[in-house]
């Protein structure tokens, strides 16, 4: 069996799922790219409405934290969150995940494609969540916590990913964090 790397059929289109990389994947970047500001904006509001629902607000001290450091510093963890997380747990985690999902699920069913891309997807939100619970590692319920918040946002990421490509998850990425740690932390 001759296995394919990067794994064209899962929906990728190009080696890394660049925007730039064709023309059909640049024109569905200029087309939505309104998304970036959409839920990089709905993301972490979400999160601190969960956040304040179900866990009385604990994340604020985080935000709080994180928002009283030198702006420089803030925009640095901007930068290398949306970057480095985005390659990890979508380019790698759940590429692979999809990747071996459709490789398994090919020999039983004819079309494993969007079962493949939404385990990539489930797997890689799941493990994005628990890597945040040494965020907040002393607060009630901190697997739960960092699961519900991050998980969410996992698979908000992971959909972009895999449907409007990698550039699209790492800036929306980066506005939720910019929303996070630069915006909200002066009306806190």
């Amino acid at each position: 069996m001759h296995i394919l790397w990067p794994p064209e059929h899962l929906g990728l289109g190009t080696p890394l799922n660049l925007a730039s990389s064709s023309a059909a994947t640049r024109s569905l970047f200029r087309r939505s790219w309104w998304l970036i500001l959409v839920l990089g904006l709905a993301i972490p509001l979400l999160m601190l409405t969960i956040d304040q629902l179900f866990f009385q607000g604990v994340s604020l001290e985080r935000v709080r934290d994180l928002g009283s450091q030198p702006l420089l510093f803030r925009l640095l963890v901007v930068v290398y969150s949306g970057v480095t997380e985005e390659i990890l747990y979508r380019l790698i985690l759940a590429t692979s995940v999809g990747w071996l999902s459709f490789v398994s699920l090919s020999r039983i069913t004819k079309d494993p494609r969007t079962q493949s891309q939404w385990l990539g997807v489930l797997v890689s939100a799941l493990l994005f969540g628990l890597a945040h619970v040494g965020n907040l590692p002393d607060v009630p319920n901190p697997v739960l916590r960092a699961l519900a918040l991050n998980g969410i946002a996992g698979l908000v990421l992971g959909w972009l990913y895999w449907w409007r490509g990698l550039e699209m998850a790492m800036l929306t990425h980066m506005v939720a964090i910019v929303v996070l740690y630069v915006a909200v932390p002066p009306f806190i």
